[in-house]
């Protein structure tokens, strides 16, 4: 056999080591991140107490996309912005940012962003809290709406 044909018949079978599996690449404890996704929302509900809430969520949430974490975290680097306007009080605005996380899920971010977003306020000496509802859908994020939160007074 010539060694044309040799090497013709080694590739027909798959190389000279056609019957060896090649072992798999070992797991990536490092994650690696790419498909940045880019946000700029602005959310504003009036109250039925005849306040407006507002909300600004700008930045950037980067979805891991290797190793153990693929495809269920994320990596938050956002600006958030609450603002709360009454007639005849002043208004409250509050900046926070939701970053250096590292990874977290899709829930832990909404999480962080509702507790950043919300407004505290003192209201004949009750703490009551303005609470957003943020759900980050596919690779949106929606604000779906404003929960007035204040302990009923002491009868």
């Amino acid at each position: 056999m010539a060694l044309a044909d040799t090497v013709s018949l080694l590739a027909q079978r798959g190389g000279p080591d056609a019957s060896i599996e090649a072992p798999a690449p070992p797991p990536d404890d490092n994650p690696t991140v790419s498909s940045v996704w880019s946000y700029d929302e602005l959310f504003t509900f009036p109250l039925d107490n005849g306040c407006w809430y507002s909300a600004s969520i700008r930045g950037t949430v980067r979805p891991i996309v290797a190793g153990r974490e693929a495809g269920q975290k994320v990596e938050p680097d956002l600006a958030v912005t609450a603002v709360l306007s009454c007639q005849g009080s002043p208004t409250v605005k509050i900046s926070e940012r939701v970053a250096g996380t590292g990874p977290i899920t899709r829930a832990q971010v909404e999480n962080l962003l509702e507790r950043r977003a919300s407004i505290l306020t003192d209201e004949a000496g009750r703490k009551c809290s303005y609470v957003p509802e943020i759900d980050l859908v596919g690779e949106g994020l929606v604000g779906a709406g404003v929960s007035y939160l204040c302990p009923l007074p002491r009868q």
